[in-house]
């Protein structure tokens, strides 16, 4: 599965596990004009934390995420990774066009 959004919060990466793998979490909020928008925790391990720390705060991204769920002492731990995470890059209205003539004869 997929989700695409723009990245909100992002915590500074860890060592997990007795193995020292690298993790890092990031929330991903979804860009659309609803007053509660939907938002998701995703860590990313490995070699995958290199990916994600290639971005920061406020970009828009793709991520595919893995679903897992886990039994621990009898209870059910549901867990979200990214194993791919791209860069969505768009024109904007603020990025100004150099071959956009100039308007000059305003009326103040």
């Amino acid at each position: 599965m997929e989700f695409e959004g723009i990245i909100t919060m992002m915590w500074t990466e860890e060592e997990v596990w007795a193995n020292n793998l690298r993790k890092i979490t990031f929330v991903l909020e979804e860009e659309s004009d609803r007053e509660y928008k939907s938002s998701i925790a995703i860590d990313a391990y490995g070699e995958k934390v290199d990916l994600v720390k290639n971005f920061k705060q406020w970009d828009k991204v793709k991520v595919g995420l893995n679903f897992r769920a886990r039994e621990y002492n009898g209870r059910r731990y549901n867990g979200i990774s990214a194993w791919r995470i791209d860069g969505i890059w768009t024109a904007t209205a603020s990025t100004p066009n150099p071959s956009a003539p100039a308007d000059d004869d305003l009326p103040f």
